[in-house]
Formats: C-alpha cells, structure tokens, sequence
C-alpha cells in the first residue's frame, strides 16, 4: 500500500455489518414475509420463504413484498429505513453503526490507499464512515450509476453496492435468480475492478452470491496481491477462489485486520518512524521495570530521553514560524504534524504504560513536563505553526488520562487534569487541560482534530495496552467529558468533543455522563474522583458543571439537526 497508493480495493459481505447489528438481507426478507402472513390471518406458516412459495407461485422478491405491504414510495422507504437506520435505543446501544472495520477502511480512503469497497450489504455504514473523515462517496448501486461513472482513478471513494442499496428498493437483490447474474453494467464494472486492483476480502463467505463468484473468476490477469481475512476457516467455495486468484488466507476477524493494517501502514508510510518492533521492545522493557522493585534508572532515562528529544523539536524551537507563500501553510502543517507524529510515538506509548502500570514516584517522571511542553511560544508567526508547538503537551495529556482512567488510577487521572499549568496572553493562568485542547493545537487540515487524535492514539491503547478497541472509546470519551468539565469551570467555553452522540433529535445523552452519573449515584460524596482532589472535592459544583455540560451538548446536537 506504501509504494503502490490507490491500487487496492475492499470486498465486504455480510459478516461486515452483521458485527454492527445489521440484520442480513435473508433476515430482513423473511421478516418482512412473516408480516405479509400476519396481514393475511396467517399465523403459523414455518419456513417464511416456504409459504410464501406456495402462497403466491414464485420466489418472494423485495418488489414483491414492498408492494404487498406499502402503497407508496415513501412508505416503502420508511420501512426499510426501520431494518438499516438505529432508532433511539439501538444507537444508545451502539448498533448499526459503522464499526472499527468501517472505520479503518475509511482511514485507508483518506490515505489515499484503499479508493474502492465493494459489499453485498444493503446498509450504508462505509458511506457513513467515509463521511466521519470527511469524504463524500461516490454511490453505485445498479446500472444506471455505473453507466455515469467517471473513470475509476478520478473517484477518491467508490462504494460498489453490488446487490443493491436500501435507499433504492429496485435495486435490492436477494433471491437466488437475482443473485444468479448482474446487469451487464455492473459486470463490466467488476471486471475492470477484479483486474486492475488488489482485492481485500472480509465477512463474505462466496457461497450464496454465483454472479459475484463468476466476475472474480472471470479476471485473469491480476497486477497487485489479494487476501481474504475471516476468523474461521473459508469453506470449500471460498477455497476454490483463493487458488484460483492465488490469494492469501489471513485468519482474523475485520475489525482486528482492517485496524491493524491501517495502523501499519501509516508506520511503514513514513520513514521517519520508528520501527514498531523497536517500540515494542521498548515498551516491553518499560512493562519489567514497572514491576520490579528497582525501577528507578532504566525507566527514569528512558523517558527523560524521549521528553527532551521531543521538547527540541523544530516544530517548538526554531521554527521557522513563517512561509513564503499563504498557499503552502497547509502544506507545511501537514509536514510538521507528520514529523509530529514520528517523534511522539515511542513517548506515548512509554507514558501511556508508565500512567496505566505507574506509580506516584514515576508520575513525577513525565507528569511536570507537560506543563513544559505546554508553554506558548512568543507572540508572532502563523498561528497555525505556532500553536503546533503545544501539540505534544495535548497528546501528553490525553494519553495519560485516558490511561489512568482505564486503568482507575483516579490520583493520577486528578493530577493529569489539575496539576500542568499554562500561562496565557490574556486568560492568565489555567489548567493545561481547559486551555488547550486538539482544536486549538493540531486542528489538522481537512480532518476534524478530536477524531484525528483519537485516531492517533487508537494503537497506542490496543498495541501496548492490550485494550479492545470498545474498551479504549470507552475511556477516550470518559476522559473527553472530565476535561469538557474542567474546561467549562474554568470558563474556557466548550470544545465540540469526539464523544458519540447517543440522544434522538435535540438530545445528545453522552454515554460518559451517564457512566459519571452512575458513579454518583453508587458513591456519593466518597466518589474516587472527589476523595482525590477534583474540583476541590466539591459533589455540588461536579453536578452543576455536569448540568451545564448537558445543555452544551443538546445545543451541539440541536446545531447538527439544523444543520
């Protein structure tokens, strides 16, 4: 992916969607067939697609069945949205929405590496997980769209519906006839897809689509290599394509491949990186000094090297904090934060074991740089160069809060938020956390900056901290609305924060508040947050900022219905 960008293209099937709560097209149809029954008296009818056969003298279609059970367009898209869109509880939930699969394949698009997925799926969660980067697909569903279709290399996101899209009922295919062959648009599509790109394959079993198998075998010539990852072992019709397209089986299931493989390359991108097996060693070097009973020097050094090769950065020193041309500051932000990136990956991945594993006497080793790396830089220069400079005091932050918070080292976690200091022009002195935040610092171009460094720090957490990916939003999101809360009593106004919205309409319900909520109701005034310190111990001024934090957050979502 490296050294060949945009030459591979994603094959999802229902196994991709089913992990988010997706019901599959077979499900969906024979719930619909149980509903025509009910409608018609029928009560106990066996096999939905059985008494359908017998009851009409055909296959059910989704035509068919639409039009036993609306009467106009719009009623046919309300009830296929209740099949593919959450409701309140199912987003609460967390269901139909894109999963770590979708997103890291959508990471992949915004690198420029992946500009194709294809899916039997009727769901839209990679054009929903594409959007959450800020990439607006290009939709193909049947032989109109692809009859338009501009030429592939021009497409910066392609997603090939190929058995149809639930947005356009007429497109759906589900029955064996209909799976059987596609309209000669869509084949010659997927011929020139099979032969001219590498082809990733996830959640799909080859078994029930013969029209998708016969396109794969249609394509001889093959530039670029294929792999198909799946959990469980491929059964004998997915065997016979891995031998005859010479693919490479990879026993693991979507979200862990897609995750991993977008984290990798984004290592091996750039050459200034460290070598992950290299950090890895670090960190487990740092793992044996934690649990032994001498600590101290190794660990002590180890740190203090990467703090101080990160504090000498260019990017806070020297500058330059200028360009020539107003057209190449994006340009040299993105430069510097890639550089950024570099430099800060093996520090984050020693702090985020040293505040998770840690103890007091080694949180004094990294905690008091913070307020170090947090320092402004003189007045002057491009304010999207010099704020930069206070980027890795951000990441510093977030890192080790979300791991102290993971790992319920609630002193820690109150340190983080309270103790680093920053001085600022016109606000005086305040909490590093309230006074800077990922907008303010990194605010990368064409990305939104909470995201990115949630996205940044993903591999930190899962890598070395052996969290899952649910367990590392979880504490992300927690930590979010700790700092959202120190942020809003130092009255520093409120960041639009990477925490799922969970609410329906003019609702947001953060799922954070009501974990912290939950931890109220069950401790009270001995909440481990408060015997520690936070907020000044104050159970009263916590639930007032709480309050005020929910009416933020239903704005913001009043904001994205408007919007």
């Amino acid at each position: 992916m490296r050294d060949t960008p945009r030459a591979y293209a994603v094959l999802l099937g229902a196994g991709a969607s089913i992990a988010a709560g997706m019901p599959s097209a077979w499900d969906v149809q024979e719930n619909l067939i149980e509903r025509l029954a009910a409608a018609e008296g029928a009560t106990e009818i066996g096999d939905p697609h059985a008494w359908y056969q017998e009851r009409f003298g055909h296959p059910a279609t989704y035509d068919d069945l639409l039009a036993a059970l609306t009467t106009t367009p719009f009623e046919r898209q309300a009830l296929l949205l209740s099949y593919f869109e959450p409701d309140h509880q199912e987003r609460r939930d967390g269901l139909k929405q894109p999963t770590a699969a979708h997103r890291a394949i959508a990471r992949l698009a915004a690198a420029g590496r992946v500009p194709i997925v294809l899916t039997t799926n009727f769901d839209r969660l990679m054009e929903t997980a594409l959007r959450e980067v800020g990439i607006e697909p290009t939709v193909v569903a049947d032989a109109n769209d692809a009859r338009g279709l501009a030429p592939l290399h021009t497409i910066k996101a392609l997603v090939i519906h190929v058995h149809g899209d639930y947005l356009d009922h007429k497109s759906m295919r589900n029955t064996p006839d209909e799976l059987d062959h596609y309209d000669p648009e869509i084949d010659q599509l997927l011929d020139r897809v099979f032969t001219e790109y590498g082809l990733i394959i996830s959640g799909w079993s080859a078994e029930w689509d013969p029209a998708l198998r016969k396109a794969i075998v249609r394509s001889t010539n093959r530039f670029f290599a294929s792999y198909w990852a799946d959990p469980r072992p491929l059964p004998e019709t997915a065997k016979k394509l891995l031998a005859h397209r010479g693919i490479t089986y990879v026993q693991a299931d979507a979200d862990t491949f897609f995750t991993k493989t977008a984290d990798t390359a984004d290592a091996v991108a750039d050459p200034a990186r460290r070598h992950p097996v290299s950090i890895d060693i670090l960190v487990a070097r740092t793992k044996r000094d934690l649990n032994g009973s001498g600590q101290g020097i190794t660990l002590h050094d180890t740190l203090r090297r990467e703090l101080d090769h990160v504090a000498a950065l260019p990017l806070r020193t020297t500058g330059p904090w200028t360009v020539p041309n107003s057209a190449d500051i994006e340009a040299e932000r993105n430069s510097r934060i890639t550089t950024l990136e570099a430099a800060t990956e093996p520090l984050l991945a020693l702090v985020a074991v040293s505040a998770y594993w840690g103890s007091t006497t080694t949180d004094r080793w990294w905690l008091r740089d913070i307020e170090t790396l947090a320092a402004p830089l003189p007045p002057g220069g491009l304010p999207e160069l010099t704020h930069l400079a206070q980027a890795p005091a951000v990441m510093m932050i977030y890192t080790a809060g979300i791991a102290a918070l993971a790992a319920e080292r609630w002193d820690t976690l109150t340190q983080v938020l309270t103790e680093p200091q920053v001085e600022h022009r016109w606000a005086g002195r305040n909490h590093a956390v309230a006074a800077l935040s990922p907008f303010a610092t990194l605010n990368p171009p064409g990305r939104e900056s909470s995201q990115y460094l949630h996205d940044l720090l993903r591999p930190v957490f899962t890598r070395h901290l052996s969290l899952s990916t649910t367990a590392y939003t979880e504490a992300w999101e927690r930590f979010e609305y700790l700092r959202l809360l120190v942020q809003n009593d130092a009255q520093r106004g409120f960041d639009v924060p990477y925490i799922q919205q969970n609410g329906f309409l003019d609702t947001y319900d953060p799922a954070p508040a009501t974990w912290l909520k939950n931890q109220i109701d069950k401790h009270g005034d001995n909440l481990p947050l408060l015997r520690e310190g936070f907020l000044g111990t104050s159970l009263t001024r916590l639930q007032e900022l709480m309050a005020s934090a929910e009416s933020a957050f239903d704005d913001l979502a009043q904001r994205r219905r408007r919007g």
